[in-house]
């Protein structure tokens, strides 16, 4: 079980990667105080004080006492990669050295284990917001081929959910793997258990509900979205924290009377098919797009793409050998 300083260490450190890769942070800004952390998490501040200083030890951030915590400067090699990604991929190249393989075999482990095959992944959702979130990472991210599946938001009547079911099922039957959510997992997992592919059970990014609890509770949220559904789902999901309707607030894109009153000074929620459909309208965001997944469920994934690969490369080389015995 990871203990509570490393499992700190990563979050803050995924969380301060991201900012800087995505032009949100620079060295020499502050970053949030070890009382604003340990109020946000929810950690003990000597678990948050320790985090900062691995980090520290690392070189990303800088302690400096009563002044607070300070992104540290960044180091490049070409002008380009940052300090801490050459860390992070020698430790890659350590490990591959551990195993007695080369620099030199490492890009084609790396694309024998991702890029032999096309792997079709069914997305099964009930909602544009999240299937168009979803379909893009994957496809974006670990080079998937999405296939979207749409379903009802609400339980069926038996015999209606009975047909829903035997149509998730063979929707199935043409595709390597499924992912969906926890709203749907149950049903899909039978379908796919059934046509004997895998299934994954999505969860969100951590960075993505902290920063939607710290608005809740500080002021509330407005989310820009193509359905009214996606609202639902997100008053279900944050449902304890709900104290007033006002706290979570929903503004469909074709709405154009609610787009044009938001405040443009207003961090909102803006969801990839939102912006679609609303074009170079601009808006403040709450969150980034990107990663809508969690890590663990990003572990998940390239479990299986790495698996189907390296399955579709053992059979392609017995494919070969057949045919040099013939």
């Amino acid at each position: 079980m990871t203990d509570p300083v490393t499992e700190l260490s990563d979050r803050l450190r995924d969380r301060i990667l991201n900012a800087l890769h995505l032009g949100l942070l620079h060295p020499g800004d502050r970053l949030p105080s070890i009382r604003a952390l340990w109020r946000e998490m929810g950690v003990d501040h000597r678990v948050v004080a320790q985090a900062y200083r691995t980090l520290e030890d690392e070189g990303l951030v800088e302690v400096r006492g009563r002044s607070g915590v300070y992104l540290a400067p960044q180091d490049q090699l070409g002008g380009e990669l940052l300090a801490e990604t050459a860390r992070w991929m020698a430790g890659v190249l350590v490990e591959a050295w551990k195993r007695r393989m080369t620099v030199r075999e490492v890009p084609e482990l790396l694309r024998r284990c991702t890029t032999t095959r096309r792997i079709r992944c069914a997305v099964v959702e009930s909602n544009e917001d999240q299937m168009t979130a979803y379909c893009h990472e994957l496809s974006n991210d670990f080079g998937l081929d999405p296939v979207p599946v749409h379903i009802s938001p609400i339980p069926l009547p038996r015999p209606d959910r009975s047909v829903e079911f035997h149509g998730v099922e063979e929707q199935l039957r043409a595709v390597d793997m499924v992912v969906t959510t926890s709203y749907h997992s149950r049903l899909v997992r039978k379908a796919a258990e059934n046509v004997g592919i895998p299934a994954v059970t999505l969860t969100v990014n951590s960075e993505v509900v902290d920063v939607m609890q710290r608005r809740l509770r500080e002021s509330g949220v407005t989310i820009v979205a193509a359905e009214a559904e996606f609202g639902n789902r997100m008053r279900a999901m944050y449902t304890d924290l709900l104290e007033r309707p006002e706290q979570l607030r929903v503004v469909l894109a074709d709405d154009p009377a609610g787009i044009a009153a938001l405040d443009p000074r207003e961090p909102v929620m803006l969801t990839r098919a939102a912006r679609a459909r609303l074009g170079e309208v601009t808006l403040p965001l709450l969150v980034p797009h990107s990663p809508t997944l969690s890590p663990q469920t990003a572990r998940e994934i390239l479990g299986l793409v790495i698996r189907l690969n390296v399955e579709a490369s053992a059979q392609g080389a017995r494919t070969m050998e057949g045919t040099a015995d013939a």
